[in-house]
């Protein structure tokens, strides 16, 4: 069994962890509540939004980029495939906004995700702490009574001691 200063500076740093953690748990419960605000402010816009084809002008941008650099035009044709370029990039700068807030929905939500994640793995952690310290505080409290015992014990021992001079008395020659 450990001393009662043992116990006592082992029971200060588990309550130091312990509120260290809960302190983490507040500041992520803090972001996620942020992430979720910016979360419903997004989805108005996306879903006005939601019928906007993205993928089908980079790709054509690709496909033209591609047809430009690899094979030998005329330079009138050319000249056409670069309008067409200029096209795609002017309809995809249209709807850059519209990608954007698509890819910080994902952002935001894998945010949200790994936010609570982490939060329960904190409370498990939470857990072990509040079992470890139960024990300690269990094993503080009985050596507690134990030395009370073990000084009431003493002292009844104490009283029942007798003094020679309460017995008899002492002459003095």
């Amino acid at each position: 069994m450990a001393s009662e200063d043992e116990l006592r500076t082992r029971i200060e740093e588990l309550e130091k962890k312990k509120s260290e953690l809960i302190e983490r748990i507040k500041q992520l419960n803090r972001r996620i509540r942020y992430k979720k605000y910016e979360q419903k402010a997004l989805e108005p816009f996306l879903e006005q939004t939601k019928d906007v084809k993205v993928a089908p002008y980079h790709k054509q941008k690709r496909a033209l980029e591609f047809r430009i650099s690899t094979a030998a035009y005329t330079p009138k044709m050319e000249k056409d495939l670069i309008k067409q370029l200029r096209e795609v990039d002017k309809k995809l700068g249209e709807v850059r906004e519209v990608e954007r807030a698509r890819r910080k929905i994902r952002y935001v939500e894998q945010d949200i995700t790994e936010g609570e994640s982490e939060i329960v793995k904190i409370e498990t952690d939470l857990k072990v702490i509040r079992e470890d310290l139960k024990k300690l505080y269990d094993e503080m409290k009985t050596l507690r009574v134990a030395s009370r015992k073990q000084a009431a014990i003493q002292e009844r021992a104490d009283e029942d001691l007798v003094a020679l001079g309460d017995l008899a008395t002492i002459e003095k020659s």
